[in-house]
């Protein structure tokens, strides 16, 4: 009999019971409640049920870091434009295009008829100071509300209740009666506008 094979089937797979692997290894119950309670397998199986939880959470909390950092990377970027916008409020950009043509006569028959006709432009962009875009100041002050609106996404109260909602599923492991290591983890995953 491989009782090491047995035990950790019983300690790897929720849905395993003394019952069922008696009935699968063709053990009497007795005995393998008798061993179990020996090896103390129930105390393992917890075990290895709050180091899956305490996986699941750990996992979530790295993928929501990466996550936090891009959209303060992307806010830094959207704050560097707005800045330098805010900057160019009162320059106004004016094309100035300078058009020269030049036609060569170079027709021995009709003297009076141009051979080639080639126009050549140059064109400059002045920067001119004129009043404040007060529509860009809107646009601006605009993106300036989103930025904090992105960056207070995790308020103290969001840390809160995910701490509270960690503790709970640390306790609920714990203390599980039926000595079932399956537990439903479930995040929200933020503001409804990222659902769409």
């Amino acid at each position: 009999m491989d009782w090491n094979a047995i035990k950790t089937e019983y300690i790897t797979d929720p849905s395993s019971s003394y019952r069922k692997l008696a009935e699968k290894h063709g053990i009497s119950l007795g005995t393998l409640q008798k061993r179990a309670k020996k090896e103390k397998w129930v105390e393992e199986r917890r075990q290895s049920g709050d180091r899956r939880v305490a996986k699941t959470v750990a996992a979530y909390e790295s993928k929501q870091a990466k996550k936090f950092s891009r959209i303060q990377d992307i806010t830094d970027k959207l704050l560097d434009k707005i800045e330098q916008a805010v900057d160019e409020l009162d320059i106004q950009l004016i094309k100035d295009v300078v058009k020269t043509k030049t036609i060569e006569y170079n027709n021995e028959r009709r003297p009076d008829k141009p051979t080639k006709e080639t126009v050549h432009e140059k064109e400059k962009i002045l920067e001119v100071k004129s009043i404040v875009d007060r529509a860009g100041i809107n646009a601006i002050a605009s993106a300036l509300r989103s930025i904090k609106e992105v960056q207070m996404l995790k308020t103290e109260l969001d840390e809160r209740e995910q701490e509270a909602r960690i503790a709970k599923l640390q306790k609920e492991a714990e203390s599980d009666s039926n000595n079932s290591s399956e537990i439903e983890v479930v995040f929200d995953a933020g503001p409804e506008e990222w659902n769409e």
